[in-house]
């Protein structure tokens, strides 16, 4: 049987799969934030109280995304202005990304290599959700 949007799919999953680890991370409070944000973004954080409230705030959001990717992955007939919603905030991600490249490096200690990948690939998967998305289909009008 032939699964119509398998490689849409598989991006919107990995995208809701990587949404609701890092969601997660921020939401469980036993969850180490300063782990989490040095294994996904390669970054240094020291965890302040106000610093873990922002991420916790950071968390809902991610998960919220996440959820939204699951379900388009699911139905991505049904969700196409879930795609485009996701892949507006990932390309406005990478626009953040551009101009505060610098603060990456210099706050974070990011290595400029690892970022500048992930700006890479964060820019790749919502230019391939946008040209796989399911178009609506055209019926002759007679």
């Amino acid at each position: 049987m032939r699964q119509p949007y398998i490689l849409l799919r598989i991006i919107l999953g990995g995208v809701a799969l990587a949404h609701v680890l890092i969601g997660l991370g921020g939401v469980i409070p036993a969850i180490p934030v300063s782990g989490v944000v040095k294994v996904v973004y390669g970054a240094a954080l020291t965890v302040t109280p106000q610093i873990e409230h922002i991420v916790q705030m950071f968390g809902a959001y991610m998960l919220t995304v996440g959820l939204l990717a699951a379900i388009a992955a699911w139905q991505p007939a049904k969700s196409t202005f879930i795609i485009y919603g996701v892949s507006f905030l990932l390309l406005v991600r990478v626009i953040q990304r551009l101009f505060f490249a610098g603060q990456a490096e210099s706050v974070f200690g990011i290595s400029p290599v690892w970022y500048w990948v992930q700006t890479v690939v964060f820019f790749v998967i919502p230019v391939c959700l946008i040209l796989l998305r399911p178009r609506a289909s055209k019926t002759n009008h007679i």
